[in-house]
């Protein structure tokens, strides 16, 4: 079969693709609040209705992954993509209700799907799972040559450091001989790899006091925490720490930004002893953490010694690497021709800011694209949404990655 028959075939899938996605949308998995099984489970009965092999994989039971399997050849691909989302935030905030899947406009091809999930990172999957069924309908790859997987993983949203999802996976040999990946996030970018994450807590320590009594006025007694750690923060958001160049992330660095959440004080007339405040540092890849936390403690104990009493320690919260494959790499140009030839865009190979479990994927040896798949948006924010067009697009662009990739 000729391959640029690739785009209409997959035309035909649309309306099953929507659908499920709507029902995949309309199951909350929120990180922290829901447990994600039962949108695995949702996922193991479609692909069961499509008829395909597919099973719960859980180091936890209540936080099962989803995997679904075709084929028994030795040449093995993978599409990735996890299945809790973050929190909706208010309802008031979304023009429709943020779990309903709601389309708009509710007719015609140029709508959107919105909803939690929709672009981060529920699409993805059912993307996946209708690019196995392109594959086996029309008979563009032979299953005694290859065994494609598509996994839905749990606990991603969490710091994308959890042993519940892509590292169980891992550990337990799910991905073994796996020669490529897609990890499926909405996107316009072919991207070979994501920034590291580097998350602190500070925590500054100084005197309570009574803020009305004289010690505290003449400054013989009290040490303002807050003020202390304020003067932390905003020291450590001039700081700049050099970082390895990467071709691929030419239009990134190391991002320092402190005081995405901050506490302290305990009463209104009380001067504070106590202040926390997280920072969130994003690391190229190649860049030691080691480095990253010398100069962030040497900043700290600089804003300490003008101080006196007043202590600020760092605690590290999360981390993971940075990590990317070459973009040379015959994955990435094989992804960037079929987007172009597709969608008729010229999608840049570079790298994303964000991070994702990409880098274990990259670290177990499997060349992995971290984060490509359909257009979509506001990922994190009210009104996510996916683009309808772009979801058989996609499988026309997954199905002619996959053929060309296991060639």
């Amino acid at each position: 079969m000729k391959r640029p028959l690739i785009p209409h075939l997959a035309q035909q899938y649309q309306d099953d693709l929507v659908a499920f996605l709507q029902a995949l949308v309309q199951i909350p998995s929120v990180n922290g609040r829901d447990d994600e099984t039962a949108v695995s489970q949702r996922i193991i009965q479609q692909a069961h209705q499509l008829g395909f092999a597919a099973e719960l994989v859980a180091k936890d039971p209540k936080r099962a992954n989803a995997i679904v399997r075709w084929g028994q050849g030795p040449r093995k691909f993978a599409i990735i993509g996890h299945v809790d989302t973050v929190a909706e935030g208010p309802a008031d905030h979304w023009s429709v209700p943020p779990f309903g899947g709601v389309v708009v406009p509710a007719d015609g091809p140029n709508g959107r799907l919105y909803g939690r999930g929709t672009s981060d990172n529920k699409a993805g999957i059912a993307i996946g799972l209708y690019t196995l069924a392109l594959l086996r309908d029309h008979g563009l790859v032979d299953p005694n040559d290859v065994e494609l997987i598509v996994a839905g993983v749990v606990d991603e949203e969490s710091g994308a450091t959890s042993t519940l999802g892509v590292r169980h996976l891992l550990d337990t040999g799910h991905f073994d001989g796996v020669e490529g990946a897609i990890y499926a996030y909405a996107s316009d970018i072919v991207c070979v790899g994501h920034r590291g994450l580097l998350r602190l807590e500070l925590t500054a320590r100084g005197q309570a006091i009574h803020s009305g009594l004289p010690a505290w006025s003449q400054k013989k007694k009290g040490v303002n925490a807050v003020t202390g750690l304020a003067a932390a923060l905003l020291a450590l958001e001039e700081l700049n720490i050099p970082a390895p160049p990467h071709p691929a992330f030419d239009h990134l660095g190391c991002t320092i930004t402190p005081g995405t959440l901050i506490q302290g004080g305990t009463f209104v007339s009380i001067v504070p002893d106590l202040a926390t405040a997280a920072v969130d540092i994003r690391l190229m890849p190649g860049q030691a953490v080691e480095g990253v936390l010398t100069a962030v403690q040497a900043t700290l104990d600089h804003i300490a010694a003008q101080r006196p009493g007043l202590t600020l320690t760092a605690t590290v919260t999360t981390s993971f690497p940075g990590a990317a494959i070459p973009s040379d790499h015959p994955l990435a140009q094989i992804a960037q021709r079929h987007a172009r030839t597709v969608t008729g865009a010229e999608w840049p190979i570079v790298g994303a800011g964000p991070g994702n479990e990409g880098y274990m994927l990259i670290g177990a040896g499997i060349p992995t694209l971290c984060g490509f798949g359909p257009s979509g948006d506001n990922a994190h924010a009210p009104d996510e949404w996916v683009d309808l067009t772009s979801l058989h697009q996609t499988v026309a662009i997954f199905s002619g990655i996959i053929c060309d990739y296991l060639h």
